[in-house]
């Protein structure tokens, strides 16, 4: 990793640290819960809905012991405020959220409700947080208006977003910029608040059971001995492992702690090899699992996804020494 001129997580930065967690017992932030554990952080606060897919995993790292859960909905104000204060953390990473497309396109009110105002619920608590350092807003890869075409997503190109899910995390963009500039870095008030979004790519990674998600619905096809339903075989995604992406975020969380009036701005994170199709991602999955399963394609009408997402992690690379160190091929290893 030295030779490759990159950062490592500093594990003395984050032993003594006080970390709130919100969306803690989904799939990425089980696995950021499990990392801040090995790096032995000093108190892990989570805020998260009730998630019967989530039992097992937090069963399986035996987490209830070690993480003071909060059981809450991101839009409840009053209860997001009281478990804020009640834990007095220096740092927050926001995962809460409706991260579905489909999911989208069936309750836009829902999904707009928990991305966008649960967000702005957030950072209006921290507004009255004196411990407070850092917040870490994760957004998504498909918060940019779309051009097939494009190359590589920068951060400064233009936000926007076709479905419901997308735009709502364009949206989230937009008022944590807002807010930032508004309360936390304005003329007239003067924040050592680190506040920075992070936009990472299509995430892979064991104890991911989400709906309408490529990997899980292919295990559950090849557990049943069923050939997989895709919608979309020809699109092109940033494909990359959950370690990878949770590196990113630490690394940006403590550069953002250190220095919020330098880091405080989006950053992307993406993976390190071509992207490739989902069809490819699909027929690696099934030889190595050794399966006699096909994939075919979904007949019945789907709803509107970008068909070529790509991001471009320059910024991060060079400002943050960060980069993805595991391949397509090594991803779907430690995935499957």
């Amino acid at each position: 990793m030295e030779k490759m001129g990159l950062n490592k997580v500093d594990r003395n930065f984050w032993k003594n640290k006080r970390v709130f967690i919100t969306g803690h017992n989904g799939f990425v932030g089980t696995w950021l819960v499990n990392i801040l554990l090995f790096l032995k952080v000093k108190k892990i606060f989570g805020y998260s809905l009730k998630d019967k897919n989530s039992k097992f995993f937090f069963d399986l790292f035996k987490f209830n012991n070690k993480v003071q859960t909060f059981t809450g909905n991101i839009n409840n104000l009053n209860k997001l405020k009281k478990c804020l204060e009640e834990s007095n953390p220096e740092i927050i990473i926001h995962l809460a959220a409706q991260p579905i497309v489909n999911e989208g396109y069936k309750d836009p009110i829902k999904t707009f409700r928990t991305n966008v105002i649960g967000t702005a619920n957030l950072l209006q608590c921290v507004r009255n947080l004196k411990s407070i350092k850092a917040v870490l807003i994760i957004t998504s890869d498909k918060v940019y208006i779309n051009s097939e075409s494009k190359i590589g997503y920068k951060e400064t190109d233009k936000l926007g977003g076709h479905d419901p899910y997308s735009s709502s995390k364009a949206a989230t963009e937009l008022v944590t910029e807002s807010m930032k500039l508004s309360y936390f870095n304005s003329e007239k008030v003067l924040s050592n608040i680190g506040i920075a979004t992070a936009r990472a790519g299509n995430i892979i990674g064991g104890g991911d059971w989400a709906k309408d998600r490529l990997i899980p619905d292919l295990v559950k096809s090849v557990f049943k001995n069923k050939n997989i339903v895709i919608r979309n075989p020809n699109s092109v995604r940033p494909w990359q492992h959950v370690f990878d992406v949770v590196n990113g975020y630490l690394l940006l969380t403590e550069n953002l702690y250190k220095k919020p009036k330098i880091f405080s701005e989006s950053w992307n994170f993406g993976p390190v090899s071509k992207n490739i199709k989902v069809k490819d991602v699909v027929s690696i999955s099934l030889k190595k699992l050794k399966s006699k399963s096909k994939y075919i394609l979904n007949k019945e009408k789907s709803n509107h996804e970008t068909n070529r997402l790509n991001l471009n992690s320059k910024k991060s690379i060079t400002r943050l020494k960060w980069k993805a160190k595991l391949d397509i091929d090594n991803s779907l290893n430690l995935t499957l």
